[in-house]
């Protein structure tokens, strides 16, 4: 159904050339790696100190993603890791005299810090009185807003986000999907209902007095962006990039169909052919406990052949600090189902294990996601590519496990499935990394991702 409509994008040369004349960077703020699901040929930064971002702002990099990856995070060391990445941009900018865009870049399914992480960085890095927009559709996914209330389309039905597991999740839960209702509840009661402005979609398909309320916005209020196609959200940028063009700003709390709406960019298929053909098995880590996840990963181990390697949660979280569950003999296992060309999953037990607050799920999450980080940065041989599932489980391989500073963003495997390329990273330099997140696809597409690859005559 919505699937067409997505795909006509009829504004995007014009909104290439408004983007490409402000001479601006847009930066983007991740809170998991998955806001890179619509670009291609964009840098993701692995780490965010005031050098590395001097370097993206004197080569006047376009755009760059951060990859903050707050989500992990309880809500005081969120708070702290946004306000250290929004001071150090501020500096990084003022050292360089390039001005910057900020998006605080989240979850289309609304898990996430907010507002308080929004906030923290807004101020650090100097636009605290800025009003703030809030657009978390991703086409790509099926997530659409209409009428304020925002939506999951499966099967061609919508269903608003406050009837789909992710709302209760159990450390970013929420009640509602009526977005003005759920930023009053995020805000627990703190923002009031007349701070909260939107634009709908009959006023943006006629194009209505929309630079006129973007310039009367206030500090303090947030606009609320509806959206059920790329093209709606392409009229709004437009304004949007007029708007700043004369001078005003604003903050972004978006999902990643933004990111490609505001840059005049289009997804990228990326293809197998493009990498050399290797010799070793590919390595695939899923971590992400959603049912969504659950579901691809029983179609995927239904692979004949595939090399598993199940990591029980209890045992992880029962196991006292520094202690490792596998031996050296498993690991050798894994060096040599590589080496000898077999592919292999390692997944964490589908057991979910919850704490008495949300502090204490993440810190549970915390736990058995560092277990899988030290488990994958034990292997030695390098894999022909590799599929991260889930945003923080990828996040995490790719800094902690591979030590990734810089990569390059390839294109797409799947809609909503990026692929980047590591180039500076300690281990497993060049390697195809697929970031593919927890809640996108359906229960086939993680068998899907693997036969791209595996079924290729040119990936053999």
């Amino acid at each position: 159904m919505a699937e067409k409509q997505t795909l006509n994008r009829p504004h995007l040369s014009a909104i290439r050339v408004l983007f490409e004349k402000l001479g601006k960077t847009l930066v983007i703020v991740d809170d998991d790696p998955t806001g890179t699901q619509t670009v291609h040929d964009v840098p993701v930064l692995g780490h965010w100190s005031l050098e590395v971002f001097k370097e993206e702002f004197e080569r006047k990099t376009k755009l760059f993603f951060v990859l903050a990856n707050t989500r992990s995070l309880v809500p005081e060391e969120a708070v702290k890791r946004s306000k250290e990445i929004g001071k150090n941009l501020l500096e990084a900018s003022m050292a360089t005299g390039r001005d910057f865009i900020l998006v605080s870049r989240s979850d289309s399914t609304l898990r996430g810090h907010f507002p308080e992480e929004v906030a923290a960085i807004s101020e650090a890095c100097g636009r605290s009185r800025l009003p703030w927009i809030m657009a978390p559709v991703f086409f790509e996914g099926g997530r659409v807003t209409e009428n304020d209330v925002h939506y999951i389309i499966e099967n061609e039905v919508k269903i608003p986000v406050s009837q789909t597991p992710f709302a209760k999740d159990k450390s970013f839960g929420y009640q509602h999907a009526d977005l003005r209702k759920w930023i009053m509840e995020k805000s627990k009661g703190n923002t009031k209902r007349d701070s909260i402005k939107s634009l709908s979609l009959e006023r943006i398909r006629k194009g209505e007095n929309l630079r006129e309320t973007l310039a009367t916005l206030q500090t303090g209020e947030t606009l609320i962006i509806n959206a059920t196609m790329y093209e709606d959200l392409e009229i709004v940028c437009q304004a949007l990039l007029q708007e700043i063009k004369e001078g005003r700003n604003f903050i972004f709390r978006t999902a990643a169909s933004f990111i490609s709406a505001f840059t005049g960019m289009e997804a990228k298929p990326w293809l197998v052919q493009q990498r050399p053909a290797p010799k070793n098995g590919g390595l695939m880590i899923v971590g992400s406990y959603v049912p969504k996840t659950t579901g691809q990963l029983q179609n995927l181990l239904s692979v004949e052949g595939l090399f598993e390697v199940c990591l029980p949660v209890e045992k992880i979280i029962a196991a006292p600090p520094g202690f490792q569950e596998w031996t050296r003999e498993s690991i050798n296992k894994i060096e040599e189902s590589l080496s000898s060309g077999k592919h292999m999953v390692i997944y964490t037990s589908r057991t979910l294990l919850t704490g008495k607050d949300a502090s204490e799920n993440l810190g549970i999450g915390e736990k058995i996601n560092d277990y899988l980080v030290n488990f994958v940065k034990s292997i030695r041989t390098k894999p022909s590519f590799i599929i991260a599932k889930g945003g923080i489980t990828a996040n995490d391989i790719a800094v902690k496990s591979l030590g990734m500073k810089r990569a390059m963003v390839a294109g797409q495997l799947l809609p909503g499935v990026p692929v980047w390329q590591l180039g500076d990273s300690k281990k497993f330099t060049n390697t195809p990394y697929v970031v593919f997140p927890g809640n996108v696809g359906n229960e086939k597409a993680l068998k899907e991702a693997f036969e791209i690859f595996t079924q290729n005559p040119d990936a053999s």
